[in-house]
């Protein structure tokens, strides 16, 4: 080199009279301002920005950045939703819809935005974040049941398990529950305990007035005891403190606390001893065996869903042919949960029906009706919010959504929609080419080729980072597609990143040597590097690229490139001679020069 010029990532700004070139200055008047986190200046910059060219999606995607930072999450939503209207096939617009829409707690709409924008980047960090945001905020919803206001003082927790434990506690409540005329007053109670306002609590004073029985099983149930007044009016002598006992040598031993008494029936205490031998059956696989064992445990008790439910779940394993008919019992035992309630408090529990509503959903997602699975885990989910039934419903969606992507594949129908994009990119109609070849992938995202032509669509519509995404997915799935190295070198030639258009012709020519699009495209590379060389001008977007490139601020901050720089300023000869003894320092210069950091003259 005769002489040389170095260039610094400072760049001058142009001034430039167009309404576009004010919407950019603007633009960056409030990337700044967002980068000082002074969000409100930042919009009046962004609304500038959208009042010179409301063409431009980007500036609504920053307009909506900088209201989602001041919690202005309608705002955010608008500009996110017009983000997407602008640039449908641009992924960052999805991701500023769904999270304003997750803020707003519109979940669906959120999961909806969030896998359409995965769609068109599947691998998208943020886009999978936030559909995983989304999922778990939507199903980490408290129980309703828990959300009482101060209307639920009356009842409280009144429901078949509070009743059970009542029962179990005072023999006096489980005598009560023996009456059926008694028990069909309580179930009555217990159907409208999800209701609130005045009705409910009218109802109950008129209950109480017909049978005050009630009033004791509710206030049991809560966990307090009413005395009557023969109770109340017990001798005074009983109801004395007792005197302290006098001071005794310790015992040796202290006696063993009494166990608490056993109040359930002998037949459910039979029940329960061959459900257990029935579970241990099943364990083993020992379906035959565990299905005798839960029918005899229902002759003993047939009002527990939870015999029932075990007894489906055999009948599952048995064989497919078996499905209708588990989901037929499945459903007649949710249509008699008050009656089993009334005969058997606490077998037809809100966590037992909960389990009968996700046996069912396994069912259906065994037979693929994914759909179907989804209402059951939802309805479950409604009797008893439980982590597992969750963490089942995220499963089956997604197991549904990757049934219905299988669903979709049809090589054949991709082919058929590849031709007609050719067809449109031959007559010049490049959007209507792209629309074929994003049908074309989405019914064969294996098909390297169909990314390759998608991307050269994407070329001549100047969408040159998204060409650049399909190139690399193609060579992903076929690294030696010599075609997609042609079209990445032009892309980046496109975008002045003429360092980067070499190296991918250059792997091109290492597949295929006498290839005729990477030969042309590599010598109109260096033609084009030698003509910015010598015009002796700075082209400000060329470097722009550059300095943008991680690749060249590593090789501008490794120290032997950062010495040869200062001595190629100070000594062209001793650093010429340098770099002559260095291969690596070779390639290094001429990926800079390449990139129009280094110039000669």
């Amino acid at each position: 080199f005769k002489s040389h010029s170095i260039t610094l990532p400072t760049l001058k700004r142009h001034k430039v009279m167009s309404d576009k070139g004010k919407a950019q200055e603007a633009k960056s008047k409030g990337n700044a301002a967002f980068s000082a986190k002074k969000f409100e200046e930042a919009i009046e910059h962004f609304s500038e920005a959208i009042k010179h060219d409301p063409s431009d999606h980007v500036f609504f995607s920053n307009r909506s950045a900088c209201y989602a930072s001041l919690e202005q999450y309608e705002k955010a939503l608008e500009d996110g939703s017009e983000c997407v209207k602008l640039k449908p096939d641009w992924p960052k617009g999805y991701t500023r819809k769904g999270l304003s829409e997750y803020f707003l707690k519109r979940y669906d709409a959120a999961a909806e935005t969030y896998k359409a924008g995965l769609k068109l980047a599947p691998e998208d960090a943020a886009l999978k974040e936030g559909l995983q945001k989304v999922m778990d905020a939507k199903y980490e919803v408290p129980d309703s049941r828990q959300q009482g206001s101060h209307e639920d003082a009356l009842l409280g927790s009144f429901d078949a398990n509070s009743l059970t434990i009542a029962a179990a506690r005072n023999p006096k409540i489980k005598e009560y529950m023996s009456d059926a005329d008694f028990m069909k007053k309580i179930t009555t109670l217990m159907g409208i305990s999800s209701s609130g306002g005045p009705m409910r609590e009218q109802l109950m004073v008129q209950l109480i007035q017909q049978d005050p029985r009630i009033l004791e099983v509710v206030a049991a149930a809560q966990g307090f005891v009413v005395r009557h007044a023969d109770e109340a009016n017990a001798p005074a002598e009983a109801s004395k403190p007792t005197p302290a006992p006098t001071r005794e040598a310790p015992k040796a031993e202290k006696a063993p606390e009494k166990a608490p008494e056993d109040t359930r029936s002998p037949e459910a205490k039979e029940a329960a001893v061959l459900k257990e031998k029935g579970n241990q059956f099943y364990k083993k696989r020992k379906f035959s065996e565990a299905m005798e064992c839960y029918d005899k445990a229902l002759e003993k008790a047939p009002d527990d869903l939870s015999y029932h439910n075990n007894k489906c779940a055999v009948m599952m394993e048995m064989g497919e042919e078996n499905y209708p008919k588990v989901l037929k019992t499945c459903q007649e035992l949710l249509d008699r949960r008050y009656e089993i309630n009334s005969n058997n408090p606490g077998g037809a529990s809100f966590e037992k029906v909960a389990k009968v509503y996700n046996r069912m959903a396994s069912v259906y997602e065994k037979q693929k009706h994914f759909d179907q699975a989804i209402a059951m885990y939802n309805k479950s989910l409604t009797e008893d919010n439980s982590r597992k039934t969750r963490n089942s419903l995220r499963e089956v969606e997604r197991a549904k959504e990757k049934f219905d992507k299988e669903q979709y594949l049809d090589p054949v129908k991709a082919e058929e929609h590849r031709e007609k994009g050719n067809t449109f990119f031959k007559e010049n109609d490049y959007a209507s080419a792209k629309k074929e070849y994003d049908e074309a992938v989405c019914r064969n995202p294996k098909d390297a080729k169909l990314y390759s032509n998608r991307a050269a669509a994407l070329t001549k519509l100047l969408a040159y980072p998204d060409a650049l995404r399909d190139l690399d997915e193609c060579l992903k799935l076929d690294p030696k597609f010599v075609k997609a190295y042609s079209r990445k070198g032009a892309a980046h030639f496109f975008m002045k990143e003429y360092h980067k258009a070499l190296e991918a012709y250059d792997k091109g020519l290492a597949i295929e040597k006498e290839n005729d699009e990477c030969l042309k495209g590599r010598d109109q590379v260096l033609a084009k590097i030698m003509e910015s060389q010598r015009s002796g001008e700075v082209d400000e977007e060329q470097v722009r690229h550059a300095m943008a490139d991680p690749e060249i601020q590593k090789m501008l901050h490794d120290p032997q490139v950062k010495m040869f720089l200062q001595s190629l300023q100070e000594n062209p000869r001793e650093a010429q001679q340098a770099m002559r003894r260095d291969p690596k320092l070779q390639e290094v210069v001429s990926k800079l020069v390449a990139a129009g950091i280094i110039r000669t003259k």
